[in-house]
């Protein structure tokens, strides 16, 4: 029956050349384009195999379903991966829609407060660009500056815009750092420097912990693995969504469709590693409770530096 099964799939698939077309110019796209060369090997052969056995031939004129079902299992190799139709939404004005939802959402910082014991805490949902967001962060970061430890929340944060990442890590290692990270295309390595600071120094004596879950992901998750590598901060939470490959623009595929394909890894000057798949792994798991929890842990690190004066 599973025989008959697949044969009627590759029959349907066969009756819709447009659908054959776009995964055969898709798998040559990624396997030209994609971050890692012998993983897009991999990713090209099971969209070819994809498109052999006819998995999307019942989807056939069923673009919405066709384009669902696609990237679903796109992002089981990579969540960067995206297939759309060409034209169906214009970029620009994707990016005005973005950068006007900016004021709604504080730019992203949906929280910035003194806890008892003078504990920082900000939580940034978001990263939005940072012309836009500069003011906010700067705001925020003058409430801070004279607590003893700071907690950053990343909690569900999907990410957005690298340099309001980079801001922040750039903050928490004095302001001075040239670079956290390298970019890895294919296995050409590039320089990665870090903006100038625009944003305060932390004060690098100063307890430091991020809270991550499973849907942190992207430059929220730089943020805690660049902090985690140098030395800089506690992990606590979750770990998260394993979101490290840097995308490009999107790339024309015949019969009027368009694929953005992840086509660079960041690599850690500490470690030589990234995030990709793995996620962050928390030093410390946060429990029911990870602000409880990142709370005591600031408390006693700050007790402790106290004592030891």
């Amino acid at each position: 029956m599973s025989i008959l099964l697949t044969l009627a799939a590759a029959a349907a698939s066969g009756n819709c050349p447009a659908q054959t077309a776009m995964l055969d110019g898709l798998a040559k796209t990624v396997e030209a384009r994609y971050a890692d060369v012998d993983d897009a090997r991999v990713i090209a052969g099971q969209i070819r195999d994809w498109r052999r056995i006819g998995r999307y031939g019942p989807d056939c004129g069923k673009d919405p379903v066709f384009l669902e079902r696609l990237n679903r299992d796109l992002d089981a190799y990579d969540g960067h991966f995206h297939v759309e139709r060409a034209g169906a939404d214009n970029g620009d004005d994707w990016l005005l829609e973005w950068r006007k939802g900016a004021r709604a959402a504080n730019a992203g910082l949906r929280e910035t407060r003194v806890l008892e014991g003078n504990i920082g805490y900000v939580r940034i949902s978001s990263f939005y660009p940072w012309d836009v967001a500069r003011p906010k962060y700067q705001a925020a970061w003058t409430l801070l500056a004279d607590t003893a430890g700071l907690i950053i929340d990343l909690r569900q944060n999907g990410g957005g815009d690298a340099e309001a990442a980079e801001q922040i890590v750039q903050s928490m290692l004095g302001g001075e750092a040239a670079a956290v990270q390298e970019i890895d295309r294919r296995g050409v390595r590039e320089p990665d420097p870090l903006p100038r600071a625009e944003l305060p120094s932390y004060g690098a004596d100063k307890p430091v912990i991020v809270l991550v879950d499973r849907r942190s992901a992207s430059a929220s998750e730089f943020v805690a693995f660049a902090l985690q590598k140098a030395g800089r901060a506690q992990v606590v939470g979750t770990r998260s969504a394993g979101a490290a490959s840097m995308m490009g623009d999107p790339v024309p595929l015949p019969g009027g469709y368009q694929v953005i394909v992840p086509e660079a890894r960041p690599l850690s000057l500490v470690s030589g590693t990234n995030w990709e798949g793995s996620g962050v792994v928390p030093d410390v798991r946060g429990g029911d409770d990870s602000l409880f929890v990142a709370r005591s842990l600031i408390a006693a690190a700050v007790a402790g530096d106290r004592t030891a004066r």
